[in-house]
């Protein structure tokens, strides 16, 4: 075929790990308008092919899927955490857990859960007073936690939050890029390291401590009346369908992976709205119409704001991938065992699929042409192995947001900033400070 895929970044040795470790994201945004929708990125100890292009993330993730599967290196690093839960299984084991997991997501389930997410966002403003500074990303955490409790759980809350977001803060410091231009093993005991180990074994015991509450006889009893994903599982166990560690894996995936990426959503969600208030006015203007809000009212502007906040910070801001046979893509070829990245953050900003990219404009998604690639816009990834929580996430997102704004408005402060950390997700690297106007609403 033609010649070597252009390498990015060539420094002796280092490659470019310099520049991701400054910038990663300036990186992933840069690097297509010099290089080409496919370039290589390397690093002392690692090197991957990077398919800046919505048609060969389509290529990857629907139409040639069989030649790809989710990066082994990844896996390894996330095995200690979610074991074989959906995020990280293969084969047999990811379609027997998709099946035991699948009902608590059916249509019909999210009307029900609706309902806790409503009740749990009016108790989490219910204290808030007018003039009130808050870190908008804490507030989303304990709301998504809240929700993911009720809703999975089948729990009035999970008492031990405090852990489980000690661990997602030194689950995240694990998976930064380094300053130093290599990368070092989990096993090296740096401080990160140490960390990490403690957050998921802690992680470990706040589920041991859900799952030996639920299995208590006063609690047992009424278990065949629950429809939560915990009751589901423990129902599979009882029937031998499941064992004790695979019920533990799905839960900490949920636990983690469920609660983080919707509250990143809201939190820049919230930020953005701040820091422009127009678009602020008219969310409050549609959302506060409807005498009461439910997963059928029709909020169409406050739709287009969650997928404009998800295009420009997607939550899960890349996707890995490793080929098991060789490809041939844009000309160049790929052998068996090359790892593949997807980059949302890279896609979603790209002058080639939108017009003033990194401005937010949540009115560009009324005019998106029909031909618009499908795959310009993939915040939960796509084929088969879509995030499986997508419509729950966004339900989530609308009717939280929805609440909020029924009774307050957000105002940037001097402090407001909205900084990402280039980790295993996007989350704020800082407090995302706003202050809240409570208005009487006549509710």
């Amino acid at each position: 075929m033609s010649g070597s895929i252009p390498t990015a970044g060539q420094l002796p040795l280092l490659g470019s790990a310099l520049e991701i470790g400054q910038n990663p994201f300036q990186f992933l945004e840069e690097a297509p308008k010099s290089y080409g929708r496919v370039f290589r990125v390397s690093i002392p100890g690692l090197s991957f092919v990077c398919y800046a292009d919505a048609d060969l993330v389509k290529r990857v993730l629907v139409e040639q899927s069989d030649r790809y599967q989710k990066d082994p290196r990844e896996l390894n690093d996330l095995g200690k955490l979610l074991g074989d839960g959906l995020l990280t299984a293969s084969g047999e084991d990811w379609e027997r857990g998709r099946k035991h997991v699948q009902p608590a997501f059916y249509p019909g389930k999210l009307t029900t859960y609706a309902l806790d997410m409503l009740e749990q966002t009016q108790h989490q403003l219910s204290d808030w007073k007018d003039g009130q500074r808050i870190d908008a990303h804490t507030i989303a955490t304990q709301l998504t936690l809240s929700i993911i409790a009720t809703t999975m759980f089948g729990a009035d809350g999970i008492e031990e939050t405090d852990v489980i977001t000690t661990a997602a803060d030194a689950i995240t410091e694990r998976f930064k890029p380094s300053k130093l231009p290599v990368e070092l093993p989990l096993w090296v005991p740096t401080p990160t390291n140490r960390r990490y180990q403690r957050a998921t074994d802690d992680l470990d015991d706040v589920i041991d401590e859900i799952l030996r509450r639920r299995r208590e006889p006063e609690n047992t009893t009424c278990t065949d009346e629950r429809t939560d994903l915990c009751s589901t599982l423990l129902s599979a166990e009882e029937a031998g369908l499941l064992s004790d560690t695979e019920i533990r894996d799905h839960l900490v995936t949920m636990l983690f992976a469920g609660h983080e990426t919707t509250a990143i959503g809201l939190t820049y969600a919230l930020g953005l709205l701040a820091t422009n208030p127009e678009q602020q006015e008219r969310v409050i203007n549609e959302v506060r119409k409807p005498e009461s809000l439910s997963p059928q009212t029709n909020l169409p502007y406050t739709d287009r704001v969650i997928r404009e906040t998800l295009r420009l910070y997607p939550p899960a801001y890349t996707l890995f991938r490793q080929t098991v046979t060789a490809d041939t893509v844009a000309g160049y070829d790929i052998p068996a065992g090359t790892r593949v990245v997807l980059p949302q953050w890279a896609i979603h900003r790209s002058e080639r699929y939108y017009d003033d990219p990194h401005e937010f404009q949540p009115d560009r998604w009324t005019k998106m042409s029909e031909t618009h690639p499908e795959f310009a816009y993939f915040p939960f990834g796509g084929g088969e192995r879509q995030c499986i929580g997508r419509r729950f996430a966004l339900l989530e997102l609308r009717l939280t947001l929805a609440t909020l704004l029924r009774s307050v408005r957000f105002e940037a402060t001097s402090e407001t900033e909205l900084s990402p950390t280039p980790a295993l997700t996007c989350r704020p690297s800082e407090p995302v400070w706003l202050r809240v106007r409570r208005e009487q609403t006549g509710e």
